[in-house]
């Protein structure tokens, strides 16, 4: 299988980036990117970030759990208009349909809708017209999926990050609280991380869409996410997300009771985590849809 994935490239876009490493990962140098996310890769992000980006701790996310991620791999991005032309590509990826839609009337012309995937991986839950009809429509914040050619996506996880086991746990909750800008404290991954592994919980909620990085660095983590509003969450909306779960880890905190049922939740959120959120599953579900 071979994939033309084309998005904007110039700064992080986590619905964009978990589609990316989540392809990189399966398909390797058959995964074309283009326009070059640079950010994505190690060698890349380490040598460029404080110049392109001069403060990384105010790039949304400060980078971390999906970028600087990804070997140096041998990609063929020359003559992108040719292969588009003799169908080089099985279907072609437009990660982030709202904001980059280069080659897109060439493309039109060679490929039929059913393989051509445009995600919208914005806040809002509107379907948007420019967008829909024109090809395989992924909508993040999805309410409602009874339309031909509309699919929910979430983010994900890359598998090489979820810990093996549920940590040993030191404190209650976790450092950070959404919305608190005096707990973002942390500028590195590793301690960031470490926080939520010595935690028995950690608040998560909806900001400006359900979907969010953070729900999934805390489970990655082996942490229970405390997530009191998760029974307003549209059912088209994260949909590969273990919602129930989550809803059981709410019992467990207003019970106030740590106990073998903590661990028996933390151990199957890890086991969920690493069977259905990494970024390879985000990509097989979309290449499932139109292969």
């Amino acid at each position: 299988m071979k994939v033309l994935f084309i998005a904007k490239g110039d700064l992080p876009d986590y619905q964009a980036d978990t589609i990316m490493h989540g392809g990189r990962s399966v398909l390797g140098s058959d995964f074309v990117d283009v326009n070059f996310a640079w950010y994505m890769y190690k060698k890349e992000r380490q040598l460029y970030w404080n110049q392109r980006v001069p403060d990384g701790g105010n790039s949304y996310g400060r980078g971390m759990t999906l970028h600087g991620t990804l070997d140096e791999c041998v990609v063929d991005r020359q003559n992108i208009e040719d292969k588009i032309r003799d169908r080089y590509f099985d279907f072609v990826i437009y990660a982030s349909a709202t904001r980059c839609n280069d080659y897109l009337p060439l493309v039109s012309k060679h490929y039929p809708i059913e393989k051509i995937v445009l995600v919208d991986g914005e806040d809002d839950q509107n379907i948007r017209s420019e967008l829909y009809g024109n090809g395989m429509l992924f909508k993040r914040e999805l309410v409602h999926s009874n339309q031909k050619n509309l699919f929910p996506v979430s983010f994900g996880a890359p598998k090489e990050k979820i810990v093996t086991n549920v940590p040993e746990k030191t404190q209650d909750w976790a450092t950070v609280i959404p919305g608190r800008m005096e707990t973002y404290i942390f500028t590195e991954e590793k301690p960031y991380y470490k926080d939520y592994q010595k935690s028995y919980f950690a608040l998560t909620h909806k900001k400006g869409g359900w979907d969010c990085m953070r729900h999934y660095e805390i489970l990655l983590n082996g942490c229970v996410p405390y997530f009191p509003d998760i029974n307003g969450c549209p059912i088209e909306t994260m949909t590969s997300f273990p919602k129930e779960l989550c809803k059981k880890g709410i019992g467990i905190i207003e019970s106030q009771e740590i106990n073998e049922s903590y661990f028996d939740l933390a151990n199957d959120l890890l086991n969920y985590t690493k069977e259905r959120l990494t970024t390879e599953c985000v990509f097989n579900s979309i290449a499932e849809k139109i292969v």
